[in-house]
């Protein structure tokens, strides 16, 4: 073999290596420093939602600073509107578990008592009861002359659970504080990092140009599918909401706004509102019937949502294909859990809008649009 055909394998091979190795070491930097990068662009996310916002107060003649100063009470008290109303809709539901379970038994009770043929609620819940005794593990009778130990359970302290949750919601709340405060950095400082930017790019117009286009489109790109999205969340929970209240499910609005919510984690949050309301209208209705109605409807909505509504209306906002969201939601689930869900679409809009402007990756940017 010739020197020059092995010296470029040998360097192709080395080139693989070093990506591999490059790829893995990026990997395990986002997933160890996961509460940095998330807390960032969280911010940079919730800045883009608001910017509009400010913007808007700052063509009445309103100071930058006043603007997001007023953007945020604004913000806190519709925020403080919604939680009294979901504390009272929330409390109510509560009010009415008990009622329901109650009614719950009593139903089991008067079809047990009766003797009637057993409807199809009844075979369910004894093909479950026989499978579970058929899976169930059997242990051999000790002889009669051995003592039978039974296992210790210990007790359930419920001080240390207190103290775990209360380190649980002190930590969430330093990281919202953080959340918020950087958020505000970033709305009170404006532009100011973009034009940062650009003094870094240098004095050459071909680079200046460039780079100016990238943030434009970023920009853009961000805006359109925020508004995409609040705009595909209202659609899902006011359709649940009145299929729900169609059907005379109690707190209609309640889960069509729970629907709503969870459908801003792509995938996974639509089939978790799914099983949230089907056993919510179980333990309501008592029936087979009544369950897969409304286990009916928000299936049928989700279905629409994410093969209509929200092809549409992304591939105005983001122009990414179904394949590449998909994958890249299940990536940055698996390195950021839940926060990976919910900003893995608008980093990779943002990581096409680089791409379709820089020559070397453009082939990225084919890869990942429709």
């Amino acid at each position: 073999m010739p020197t020059d055909e092995l010296a470029v394998g040998v360097i192709n091979v080395r080139g693989v290596a070093a990506t591999i190795l490059a790829f893995a070491a990026s990997v395990f930097l986002l997933h160890e420093a996961a509460p940095l990068f998330v807390t960032v662009f969280l911010s940079l996310l919730l800045a883009y939602a608001l910017e509009p916002f400010v913007s808007a107060l700052m063509r009445l003649h309103v100071p930058r600073l006043g603007a997001v100063v007023l953007v945020y009470l604004i913000l806190a008290t519709a925020l403080g509107l919604c939680a009294r109303v979901a504390r009272n809709q929330l409390v109510s539901f509560l009010d009415d578990v008990p009622a329901t379970i109650a009614s719950l038994r009593q139903t089991m009770t008067r079809q047990a008592a009766s003797g009637d043929q057993p409807d199809a609620f009844d075979r369910l819940h004894g093909a479950a009861r026989e499978l579970h005794e058929a899976l169930a593990p059997r242990t051999p009778n000790p002889p009669a002359d051995v003592a039978r130990v039974l296992p210790v359970r210990r007790s359930f302290d419920a001080r240390a659970y207190l103290a775990r949750a209360g380190w649980g919601v002190a930590y969430v709340g330093a990281r919202a504080f953080v959340v918020a405060f950087l958020t505000f950095v970033l709305l009170a400082t404006g532009d100011l990092y973009k034009r940062k930017l650009m003094k870094l790019v240098g004095p050459r117009w071909e680079k200046g140009q460039v780079t100016l286009d990238v943030i434009r489109t970023i920009d853009r790109h961000i805006e359109r599918y925020l508004v995409a999205r609040v705009l595909i969340s209202v659609i899902v929970s006011v359709a649940t909401g009145a299929g729900l209240w169609m059907l005379g499910m109690p707190h209609a609005i309640v889960w069509g706004a729970i629907a709503g919510l969870l459908n801003v984690l792509p995938i996974v949050g639509p089939s978790v509102a799914i099983v949230l309301i089907t056993l919510a209208a179980f333990l309501h209705f008592c029936t087979l019937e009544m369950t897969a109605a409304a286990g009916g409807i928000a299936t049928v909505i989700a279905a629409l949502e994410g093969n209509l509504v929200t092809p549409w209306l992304m591939s105005k906002a983001g122009e990414l294909n179904t394949v590449a969201v998909f994958i890249a939601v299940l990536f940055w689930g698996w390195v950021w859990g839940m926060w990976g869900l919910v900003l893995a679409v608008p980093m990779m809009v943002a990581i096409k809008a680089v791409a379709d402007h820089i020559e070397p990756i453009q082939p990225l940017g084919e890869l990942l649009s429709r």
